[in-house]
């Protein structure tokens, strides 16, 4: 398929083999009608991972920062973008009624980008007071996240009729892999141009420039979804039952185990929340430039670790490894709990080791989510899968927002350093990180008898 021609080129060229199984084999299969589709898909999950950095993150924090938002107020958004996402419960009662969904999709994605880019964007500009601009940052973010709650579900079904389970595990392997070197990149390429902006008193006008960028990239995304073919719904379910859309999930134990998962790991990686990022960039004085020439380091690691834990994953059932990734993760917030001005070397290698788990942990839960799904009504179980994902970031940004605002201005000395209720919280955040991953190796076990 000349869509694939550079994978015979990298080969004749003298591309070592490792390269090229990490961005070829496995997932290209000859006569496949579905190969082209899933390039496609390989581009969105790229774009939309892209733009997804480029207006929130590190840069979404610095927006709020600069509209006078304070500790407080960003945990608040935080949960405010979770109560949001659990409207992707309701999202089968929309989409499960129609065989074909591909326009009703691009019509959604398509208002999504231009809240989440467009209008929360120039929300900073309005010559408003600070609590009125807030506000209506508040009212775009609950909006956005909401139209995105309600597709989101659709587009993992659509991904998903295009890679079958003899694919999946290299095809989402490269997505993984790919993702993480594009927004490590592009991140870096964006810091610099934000701290240029910021080292010449205009910081506002370059995260506006950020924010022109990710249009234009939103642009471009939704002309790559436009050419992926939709398989439409055999049996489309006209009638939806609202009542099944909160038991059904329920009666399928082995399942709800395995979604269990998500709701452990969405509720302890999400409790750190931008406390960090605030942390580092209000009372550390990091610039954006060196948050994100760490994260290249990515790049270097996803490329020696994702054939590692893709050899792993194939090898083992999916939720064994995951659990061991997640109890190697813990260390990860320790080390960041004691990052301070006299330490800061900690945290290049507090990343790094993230970099090594994460590699394996973002893996995993590309398919954990259609680890025992019934083949029917998939929209409605890939839904409640993503509303236990959320529930459990709630639960952890709800909880953090608690931690923090009521230890606020507290000191404690641990090992000489002297650490306030960031430290702190990430000191907690690392042993329940521990718990969690010993959670789902019982899980693993449980679904084994």
């Amino acid at each position: 398929m000349p869509a694939f021609d550079w994978l015979s080129r990298a080969k004749n060229s003298g591309v070592s083999r490792r390269v090229q199984r990490a961005f070829g084999e496995g997932w290209v299969i000859p006569g496949d009608d579905s190969n082209r589709d899933r390039q496609l898909f390989v581009r969105h999950n790229v774009l939309a991972n892209v733009i997804a950095n480029l207006v929130g993150g590190n840069f979404f924090t610095g927006l709020l920062l600069l509209a006078g938002a304070d500790y407080g107020f960003i945990g608040l958004m935080s949960i405010f973008i979770f109560w949001a996402n659990l409207l992707q419960l309701l999202s089968p009662y929309i989409l499960e009624r129609f065989e074909k969904r591909k326009k009703l999709l691009l019509a959604m994605r398509s208002a999504f980008y231009l809240i989440n880019i467009a209008f929360i964007g120039v929300i900073p500009l309005f010559p408003l007071a600070s609590r009125a601009r807030l506000t209506l940052l508040a009212i775009g973010v609950m909006t956005a996240n909401s139209v995105a709650a309600l597709m989101m579900p659709g587009y993992s079904v659509w991904q998903i009729s295009h890679v079958t389970q003899r694919v999946r595990v290299p095809y989402f392997a490269l997505v993984s892999m790919v993702n993480g070197i594009a927004i490590a990149v592009m991140n870096l390429l964006m810091s610099a141009v934000a701290d240029a902006f910021k080292g010449a008193g205009r910081e506002m006008l370059g995260l506006e420039a950020l924010r022109l960028m990710a249009l234009a990239l939103a642009v471009v995304d939704i002309l790559v979804l436009r050419k992926a073919r939709e398989i439409p719904v055999t049996r489309p379910n006209r009638k939806v039952n609202l009542r099944a859309l909160l038991t059904e999930p329920w009666k399928d134990k082995v399942y709800l185990r395995s979604a269990m998962t998500a709701f452990l790991w969405g509720a302890i990686v999400n409790m750190p929340g931008s406390f960090y990022t605030v942390y580092l960039l209000k009372d550390m004085q990091v610039s954006y430039s060196y948050i994100n020439l760490i994260a290249v380091a990515n790049v270097v690691v996803l490329l020696l670790m994702t054939p590692v834990w893709r050899k792993i994953f194939s090898r083992k059932s999916w939720l064994r490894p995951l659990a061991a990734a997640m109890m190697l993760f813990a260390p990860h917030y320790v080390l960041l709990a004691f990052v301070n001005r006299g330490q800061m070397a900690l945290y290049p290698i507090a990343m790094i080791w993230s970099y090594v788990c994460l590699a394996g942990i973002n893996l995993a839960f590309t398919c954990v989510v259609y680890i025992n799904m019934p083949k029917e009504n998939q929209t409605l179980y890939v839904g409640f899968y993503s509303t236990l994902a959320n529930m459990g970031a709630l639960a952890g940004v709800t909880l953090s927002r608690f931690f923090v605002t009521r230890l606020e201005g507290i000191r404690v000395t641990l090992l000489r350093v002297e650490m306030g209720e960031i430290q702190l919280m990430m000191l907690l955040t690392g042993f329940l990180m521990l718990c969690a991953g010993l959670t789902v190796m019982h899980i693993y076990r449980r679904n084994l008898r």
